[in-house]
Parts: structure tokens; C-alpha cells; sequence
């Protein structure tokens, strides 16, 4: 099990809808750090999990601009606007690294709704995290070849030990067909190492024993 500590940094005039989101608790597993100013600053840009910025009294652009130039790159922006900012916005080049953007005024059943939902969102993501070091860990500690491909015959996912039979990294294996291995098909490989393998199909439900 992990544990998540998430840095909030809102910033903006002092509006409801930040009151309503600081006032939230956090899920499961997760805390939450905030921190504050008026207008956007680089220092806690630059540190935070999560921007959420109010621009009704901001200057488009440069506030944009500050946020996407400081912020972390993992980092994820929310970004509150009325509908003729969104106009102005729709213009923005930085506008694809924008997570999302909440339209004001909101009621306070719609602020817990969509902060409820990216809550979700990033639960999910580190559950995925999660579960992919498990997955990892796993495979690269037991003997045998494991390879998982998709529909196509393309890797999608090889373990250590089938790297080192190959003589290959998993950034040269993976996204690759078989062929490109250069050792014959699978049976050949297998009977070349001496070891039993195990492939997996994009379908969790078939799985093939050499």
C-alpha cells in the first residue's frame, strides 16, 4: 500500500469555489498539502502536484504562461474561467497542457463534483503505478521468459530474464515483433536457452505454456 501527500497551490483572488475545494477531504491514502497567493507565483508552481487557478481578475496570457513555464512537469493545471475568458483561452498555444478548465460561476454540488472526480482520476493513476511495480516485480524475480503481446504479435511487455536471453534491453524488445529478435521463432529460442517460457496474449484469458 502507498501513501500520497499531494501539494495543492491555488492561486487566484480569494473566491467560494476555492473555499468549497479546500474544505474537501482527501481520499484514502492521500493527504493534502495547500498552499496560497493572489496572484501566480514561480516558487509554489514549481513544487506542486495540482494548480488550480482562478483568472477572473488575472492577465490571461502572462498568468498562463507563468504556470505552465514553473510547474513541474508532472505537474497538472485546472485552470477556473468565465465563458468569455474561455474564448481567449481557446487561443492559447499552451492550451493542450491544460488539464481541464471549470467554467464559472459554479453551484457547490458542481465544485465537489468535478474535484471529487479528479480526486478519482489521480487515484487511479497511482493505483496503476502501483499495480505495474507489483507487475514488475514479479516477473523480474522468477526464472522463466515471460512475454506478453498484443492481437499483432507486437511485445507489448517482456521481463528481465528474457531480455538477458535475447541479449537485448526491453526498450529494443518491446513494440517489436518476434522476427526482429532474430533467433527463429519461439520454440527455437526456447529450445536454445533450455528454459520453459511463458507468452501471454493480449486476451488475460489465453495464455499459451512452451
Amino acid at each position: 500500500m502507498y501513501t500520497c501527500r499531494l501539494h495543492i497551490y491555488i492561486t487566484g483572488h480569494p473566491s467560494h469555489t476555492l473555499d468549497v475545494i479546500k474544505k474537501m477531504p482527501s481520499l484514502v491514502n492521500f493527504t493534502h498539502i495547500f498552499s496560497e497567493s493572489d496572484e501566480p507565483e514561480e516558487d509554489p508552481a514549481a513544487k506542486a502536484d495540482l494548480i488550480i487557478a482562478d483568472l477572473s481578475n488575472a492577465d490571461l496570457p502572462s498568468a498562463v504562461q507563468i504556470l505552465l513555464q514553473k510547474r513541474r512537469a508532472e505537474a497538472q493545471i485546472i485552470l477556473l474561467a468565465d465563458k468569455k475568458q474561455l474564448q481567449l483561452l481557446c487561443s492559447e498555444p499552451g492550451l493542450k497542457d491544460i488539464t481541464d478548465i471549470w467554467i464559472t460561476p459554479m453551484s457547490d454540488d458542481e465544485i465537489r463534483f468535478r474535484f471529487l472526480r479528479w480526486q478519482e482520476t489521480c487515484k487511479m493513476s497511482r493505483d496503476l503505478w502501483q499495480t505495474n511495480h507489483y507487475l514488475e516485480a514479479t516477473i523480474n524475480n522468477v526464472p522463466n521468459l515471460i512475454w506478453y503481446k498484443d492481437k499483432d504479435g507486437v511485445h507489448e511487455k517482456v521481463n528481465d530474464c528474457f531480455c538477458r536471453a535475447v541479449n537485448k534491453t526491453k526498450q529494443q524488445v518491446q513494440g517489436r515483433r518476434h522476427a526482429y529478435l532474430g533467433c527463429g521463432g519461439r520454440r527455437s529460442l526456447l529450445h536454445r536457452i533450455g528454459t520453459p517460457g511463458h507468452e501471454q496474449t493480449a486476451d488475460p484469458h489465453i495464455r499459451r505454456d512452451h
